[in-house]
C-alpha cells in the first residue's frame, strides 16, 4: 500500500506528531478501514447502553411524584429494571463489537507496518535503530491493547450517556443545567489543550523508552564482549543513563496529568453541589421563568448529573492512559505511512543476466562530504567484476549504491536500459552476500528454502551438491536439519557463509553482490567459499568487494577505488604487471 506522504522525520520516517487528533483518527481510519465498518450499528448499541442506564431516574422520578403509589411503583420499577437490562446487553455487545474491530484494525497495523519495514528505502531502515522499529511494532501497539483492556472501549458508553444526560438536564431544568454545562465546557476545553502537553511527554517517554531496549538489548547480547574486556563499568553507566532518561520521561508526565485530575474532581464536585442546592431552592421556591420543580424532579436531577458527571470522571482519570495509547498508535501508524521504496509503476529488469551502466555517479551519507566522486564505469551482462581498494576508499559506499542501500546525490546508474531507481521487482533478481550473513533460528534448510519460496528439500540438497558442498554439509549433526541457533550462532562464521551461498544459489538471482564475503573465512573453509564462489558467479552478473586480494585475481576485471574516486579498470594480470595502485595493493598483500 503506498500512501500520501507525510512530513519527515530525521531518519525519514513518517511524522504525525503534527497531527491533531481528528487528522489523527482519519489516518487511523485510512490505514485500517476495520474501523468504519458498522459504524451505523456501533452508534445504535452507544446510544442503547447510554440511555438505558438513565431511563432509572426517570422511573423513579415517576414513582416519586405519584407518591410511591403502589400501581405506580411496580410498573416504574419494571421499565427501570429493563432499561438497565437492554443497558447491561447493548454494553456487552457494544464492546464485543469495538474490541473485534480495534483488535482487527490493530493486527492489520502490526501486518502493515512489517511489510514496510521490508519495503522501505534501505537508507531509512539504515538510520533507524532496529530496536525503534521492533517497539513501534509491539509494545506501542500493545499499549493500545492495553487501554481497551482496561475499560477505553468506555468511552464510546460514556459519551453516548453523557450526551443524553445534557438534553435531559436541559428539559428538566434549563436554568439549572447551563452552570453545570458551562463548566463541563471549561473543563473539557482544558483538557483538550492540555492533551498537547501530554502528548509531547509521552512521545518524549516512548522515545526514551526504545532508546532503554535498545542498550539493554546490545548489553545483554554483547555481554561476552563486556567480560572479556572488563567495560562493565562503562556499560553499567550508559545502562544507567538510559534508565535515568526513561524515568524522568516518566515522570515529566505526572505534573500535567495530575493538575488536570485536580481541577477535574473541583470541577465536577461543584457540578454536583450546583445540581443538588439549585435544585433544592427551585423546588422550594420557584420563579415565574422555572416553575418548581418537583421531588421526583429533583431526585431524578442529582441521579442524572451523576450520570453526566461520571463520563467526565472517567475521561479525567485515562486521560494519561489514552494519550499513551493515542502516542503508541500514533508511533505505529508512522511506520505504515513511511513512503515505501517500491516503485508502483516501475519496469522490472529484462530476464537474464543485468548489465550496468554507471554515469557520472556521487554519493554522501547524510549531510557529510562526499564519498563517491564521478564515477563512471560500465559492467558487461555476465561480467564477474571484483572491486578493491585501501580502507575508506569508497568501494562498500559503491556496493550500496547498486544495491539501492544508498542514494547517490549525482549522476545515475542503470540496470540495462532503465533507471535503478525506476526498477520494481528487485527481490531475488539482485542479491547482496554481506560480511556476516543473518541467519534465522532454524534448521539449515529452512535458511537455504529462504533463497525462493516453496522450494524443497530436494532443492536444498541439489543446490548445495552443485556448489560442492555435500561433503561439509554431511559432516554436520543432522545434516540440512541441522539446528543453526540464533543468528546462526552454532555455525562457525564460514559455515554462516556457505549456507548463505545456497541460499543465494537457490534464488538463481541475475546480479550478485559480495560485499567482503571472504573477509571472515578461515583458510579450511576458504577453500569451499571459493570453490561455491566460482559455481555462482557463473553465467550471471557478479560484483565483489574483494577483501583478499585472492578474491580479485579470479575476477574478469578488477576496479581499483582510491579516495572516492575510479583509478584503474582492467583485467587482474595486466594491472598486476603495470605500475599503480593495484600493483601496491598486491604487494602488500603478498
Amino acid at each position: 500500500m503506498r500512501v500520501r506522504p507525510y512530513r519527515e522525520t530525521a531518519t525519514g520516517l513518517s511524522d504525525l506528531s503534527h497531527l491533531g487528533l481528528r487528522d489523527l483518527l482519519g489516518t487511523a481510519v485510512r490505514v485500517s478501514p476495520q474501523l468504519r465498518q458498522g459504524l451505523i450499528g456501533t452508534g445504535l448499541l452507544a446510544l442503547l447502553a447510554g440511555g438505558g442506564r438513565i431511563a432509572a431516574p426517570l422511573s423513579v422520578q415517576r414513582a416519586v411524584d405519584a407518591g410511591l403509589a403502589p400501581h405506580t411503583v411496580v410498573p416504574s420499577v419494571a421499565v427501570g429494571a429493563g432499561a438497565v437490562l437492554v443497558a447491561g446487553v447493548s454494553s456487552m455487545a457494544l464492546n464485543r463489537r469495538l474490541q473485534d474491530r480495534v483488535e482487527q484494525a490493530l493486527a492489520g497495523l502490526r501486518r502493515a507496518g512489517l511489510r514496510r519495514v521490508h519495503d522501505m528505502a534501505a537508507g531509512v531502515a539504515d538510520r533507524t535503530p532496529s530496536a525503534d522499529l521492533v517497539a513501534r511494532l509491539t509494545s506501542d501497539v500493545d499499549q493500545v491493547t492495553t487501554f481497551l483492556q482496561g475499560g477505553g472501549i468506555q468511552f464510546v458508553t460514556n459519551a453516548a450517556q453523557l450526551l443524553i444526560a445534557a438534553v435531559i438536564l436541559l428539559v428538566y431544568s434549563w436554568p439549572l443545567a447551563l452552570p453545570v454545562l458551562v463548566l463541563a465546557g471549561v473543563l473539557i476545553a482544558f483538557m483538550l489543550g492540555l492533551q498537547a502537553v501530554i502528548a509531547r511527554r509521552y512521545d518524549r517517554a516512548r522515545r526514551d523508552l526504545s532508546q532503554l531496549q535498545s542498550v539493554v538489548a546490545e548489553s545483554v547480547a554483547g555481554a561476552p564482549v563486556i567480560h572479556s574486556t572488563g567495560t562493565q563499568a562503562r556499560t553499567r553507566r550508559r545502562l544507567d543513563r538510559a534508565v535515568d532518561r526513561a524515568r524522568d520521561s516518566l515522570l515529566g508526565t505526572l505534573p500535567a496529568l495530575h493538575g488536570n485530575a485536580a481541577l477535574g474532581e473541583l470541577a465536577i464536585s461543584v457540578m454536583t453541589v450546583t445540581v443538588l442546592l439549585g435544585g433544592v431552592w427551585l423546588a422550594l421556591a420557584g420563579s415565574p421563568a422555572q416553575p418548581p420543580l418537583s421531588a421526583g424532579q429533583v431526585v431524578a436531577m442529582v441521579f442524572l448529573v451523576t450520570f453526566f458527571v461520571r463520563p467526565l470522571q472517567f475521561l479525567v482519570q485515562s486521560l494519561g492512559e489514552a494519550q499513551n495509547a493515542l502516542t503508541g498508535w500514533r508511533r505505529a501508524l508512522e511506520l505504515v505511512t513511511t513512503v515505501s521504496a517500491e516503485v508502483p509503476d516501475g519496469s522490472p529488469p529484462v530476464p537474464g543476466p543485468i548489465g550496468v551502466r554507471v554515469e557520472h555517479l556521487s554519493a554522501r551519507y547524510g549531510d557529510g562530504p562526499r564519498v563517491l566522486h564521478d564515477v563512471s564505469v560500465e559492467i558487461g551482462a555476465g561480467e564477474h567484476v571484483a572491486i578493491v581498494g585501501r580502507t575508506g576508499s569508497g568501494k562498500s559506499t559503491f556496493a550500496k549504491v547498486l544495491t539501492r542501500r544508498l542514494e547517490p546525490c549525482d549522476g545515475s546508474i542503470r540496470f540495462g536500459e532503465v533507471p535503478l531507481h525506476r526498477l520494481t521487482g528487485l527481490a531475488g533478481r539482485v542479491v547482496i552476500v554481506p560480511q556476516d550473513p543473518f541467519l534465522f533460528d532454524a534448521t539449515l534448510a529452512a535458511n537455504v528454502k529462504l533463497g525462493r519460496p516453496g522450494a524443497s528439500d530436494a532443492d536444498v540438497l541439489r543446490v548445495i551438491d552443485q556448489l560442492g558442498l555435500s561433503g561439509w554439509l554431511a559432516e554436520l549433526p543432522d545434516g540440512p536439519h541441522t539446528q543453526v541457533g540464533l543468528r546462526g550462532g552454532r555455525l562457525s562464521v564460514g559455515e554462516r557463509q556457505l549456507v548463505a551461498l545456497a541460499r543465494t544459489a537457490l534464488a538463481a538471482p541475475d546480479l550478485v553482490v559480495f560485499d567482503e564475503a571472504t573477509s571472515g573465512v578461515d583458510p579450511a573453509t576458504d577453500v569451499a567459499v571459493q570453490r561455491a564462489l566460482g559455481v555462482l558467479t557463473r553465467g550471471r552478473t557478479t560484483v565483489s568487494i574483494a577483501h583478499r586480494m585472492s578474491t580479485a585475481g579470479t575476477a574478469d576485471r578488477v576496479l581499483v577505488f582510491d579516495g572516492g574516486r575510479l583509478v584503474q579498470s582492467g583485467p587482474p594480470g595486466d594491472l598486476a604487471a603495470q605500475p599503480g595502485p593495484y600493483a601496491g595493493l598486491l604487494q602488500a598483500w603478498s
